[in-house]
């Protein structure tokens, strides 16, 4: 388990952020994502501790390429 990890940011073709959303979808209950910059492909998933290794697994094999930020944050 991730202890604390609710939150993964990545980076990807702004094209692609609809691909990333409806792949998630298929895999329910896993993650929801939420776009923080449409044009420069960033988004912002949210995950739990306990399915966060499995959408990084998941991004990691997309068939497209998905950058993890891993020191992002959008917070104010």
């Amino acid at each position: 388990m991730n202890e604390g990890k609710s939150i993964i940011y990545a980076k990807v073709e702004p094209i692609r952020i609809a691909d990333v959303n409806w792949i998630m979808e298929g895999y329910e209950h896993l993650g929801q994502v939420g776009t923080i910059d449409g044009k420069a492909g960033i988004i912002k998933l949210y995950v739990t501790p306990d399915t966060y290794a499995d959408v990084m697994d998941i991004l990691e094999n997309m068939p497209f390429q998905v950058e993890i930020l891993e020191s992002f944050t959008d917070e104010w």
